[in-house]
């Protein structure tokens, strides 16, 4: 695995479900971003979805982990993060 930072983007999921988090989800999130940014592959587990490659985070809000998932692709080639959807339960 190569070193140095990864760029995190959003896709429009991704971007509508920050919007519409909680104070607590967002602020764990952003908390995601930056470890995603440093190491992508030890902040989630590989989901398995027909096309592949997408990866699922557990968020902690709030001092305690939640119904809150991170869904994310890794991108070699690009040295990039797309964050695809951000999904809240109870």
């Amino acid at each position: 695995m190569t070193v140095g930072m990864w760029s995190v983007v959003y896709s429009d999921t991704g971007r509508a479900g920050l919007a519409t988090a909680t104070i607590e989800e967002r602020a764990a999130v952003l908390g995601l971003e930056s470890r995603l940014a440093a190491d992508p592959y030890v902040c989630g587990e590989l989901y398995p979805d027909r096309v592949g490659g997408l990866y699922t985070s557990l968020l902690e809000v709030g001092g305690r982990l939640a119904w809150t998932s991170v869904l994310y692709r890794i991108d070699e080639a690009r040295r990039e993060v797309l964050i695809v959807a951000i999904i809240s339960g109870p």
